[in-house]
């Protein structure tokens, strides 16, 4: 298998590992609470980790376009032909290990942007969290009464109201 497969392939196991670490189940808001400061700090060092190989990748593509060119400039010079600056900077772009170069920065500033991604995605999910707890909080998921049980609730709230409107009434 080649390595563009493999990593192909990895990032098909990372886009599912994002799926499901994004993903809200709200019937276990606590644990999705507790545990949503935790994924959000390892999506934060991947994305600390991938800032890094992107400046790495940056510092190899100046390396290999420097050493390319000193090549590309005693290759001319060996040879006899005159050199111009156009004609080394065609060259230059050219260069197979320029190009495998200039791929991975590319690379790597994918999986960086995706990364920036995820983490705002973090944040929608703890947005989301939040209004989540205050809909359970407010009985948005209770079921709604039905029969006998919405009957003693209706007296109850009669009840109620009726000895509020006594106690305005004795005052």
């Amino acid at each position: 298998m080649k390595k563009s497969e493999v990593m192909a392939q990895k990032s098909a196991e990372k886009q599912t590992d994002f799926e499901k670490d994004i993903s809200i189940n709200k019937y276990k808001l606590d644990e999705e609470c507790i545990s949503h400061s935790s994924l959000y700090a390892r999506y934060g060092n991947m994305q600390v980790e991938a800032k890094t190989n992107l400046n790495n990748a940056k510092d190899r593509l100046e390396l290999v376009e420097a050493e390319r060119n000193l090549a590309i400039r005693k290759e001319l010079a060996d040879s006899g032909t005159k050199a111009t600056e156009a004609m080394i900077n065609s060259l230059l772009v050219a260069d197979s290990e320029v190009i495998k170069a200039k791929k991975e920065v590319r690379n790597a500033e994918d999986i960086y942007a995706s990364l920036t991604v995820a983490l705002q995605a973090f944040e929608h999910r703890k947005s989301e969290l939040d209004n989540l707890v205050k809909l359970y909080c407010a009985g948005y998921y209770s079921v709604p009464a039905t029969g006998e049980v919405k009957k003693n609730i209706n007296e109850q709230t009669s009840n109620a109201v009726r000895k509020n409107l006594n106690k305005s009434i004795k005052e």
